[in-house]
């Protein structure tokens, strides 16, 4: 087995190797990337919408929104052959517009296995949204 290196300072802020993985589509091939931890940070938080809190000392709250999940991770993922990101955050509407489920598919299974985005990430993401939908629900409604 071979010895592990203690990295340094200097190490840890140089740039990764990012990993790159070719993904076959129906009309051609795009190349899929790892994340570096600040794109995997701005993924997350697209994934917060914010809303008002109802407490005037803390003005608003964010709540889990799946909305353009997949495209929103196309996004920090999709990469040409050097490893460069095609497209800018705002672009994820679009793109989800565009592309058909099973190309996206293709995508995001690459984009969750380069990245170890596991089935229980994704289901905790489920798990907060449904949390935030019941949390949002009106107790005042006419059944109550």
């Amino acid at each position: 087995m071979k010895e592990s290196v203690l990295l340094t300072r200097e190490a840890l802020l140089s740039k990764d190797d990012l990993k790159i993985e070719k993904v076959e589509l129906s009309k051609g091939h795009v190349y899929v990337r790892e994340m570096t931890g600040r794109e995997k940070d701005i993924w997350e938080q697209s994934l917060l919408k914010q809303k008002p809190s109802g407490n005037k000392n803390v003005p608003f709250e964010y709540e889990t929104s799946l909305e353009d999940y997949r495209a929103k991770l196309a996004v920090v993922t999709v990469c040409d052959a050097e490893g460069n990101l095609l497209f800018k955050p705002e672009e994820a509407k679009k793109l989800n517009s565009c592309i058909s489920a099973s190309n996206m598919e293709r995508i995001i299974d690459a984009a969750n296995k380069l990245n170890a985005i596991t089935a229980k990430d994704r289901e905790d993401i489920l798990k907060n949204f449904a949390a935030d939908q019941e949390d949002s629900s009106n107790s005042d409604s006419a059944g109550n």
